[in-house]
């Protein structure tokens, strides 16, 4: 057994060793080495602005724009925050709060005075959206940090303006 592998291994070496020094090329060096690699940033897009709410129509279009009263506002809240926040929550948070914060099988009601996991305070809104709910009470998903959006804090915040002004209108 051991004589016939010996064989066909010696047969096998005079059938390829003709066969590869026929071969062009250079076997020498082949390709140029490269000890390493600089690598160039590639150019970024910037990501799109949101579209504009239009009233009435999908996304955030619960209507009008809720209108901050300046004796509840937050220190810091400004009405252009509710507007900015408007926009952003259109993009994201209308999937599972629906429109206009008006709930939906997958997310809680925002326009209401009702709170599950918090007072309702502006700070308390900033720390859910930021933080994310990993465990609801009422609901069959978990809210991710930041709504599983890509927010900055300045959008979080404007975010929480328009839902703290949802939420704390007369006669909510």
């Amino acid at each position: 057994m051991v004589t016939s592998s010996r064989r066909l291994l010696g047969l096998f070496s005079l059938l390829l060793v003709p066969a590869l020094a026929a071969c062009p090329g250079d076997y020498e060096g082949g390709y140029e080495k490269v000890a390493f690699r600089e690598r160039t940033a590639l150019p970024m897009a910037a990501a799109p602005d949101p579209p504009p709410v239009v009233a009435g129509i999908g996304g955030a279009g619960g209507g009008e724009t809720p209108v901050l009263a300046a004796e509840i506002a937050p220190p810091g809240v400004t009405q252009a925050m509710v507007e900015e926040g408007q926009q952003s929550y259109g993009t994201v948070c209308t999937a599972c709060h629906g429109g206009g914060g008006s709930g939906s099988p997958a997310g809680p009601v925002l326009a209401d005075a009702e709170w599950i996991h918090i007072s309702g305070s502006y700070d308390e809104i900033v720390s859910v959206i930021t933080a994310g709910v990993p465990n609801p009470q009422q609901f069959p998903g978990a809210m991710p940090p930041r709504g599983g959006g890509n927010f900055t804090p300045e959008q979080v915040r404007s975010i929480a303006a328009y839902v703290f002004a949802l939420s704390h209108r007369s006669g909510a």
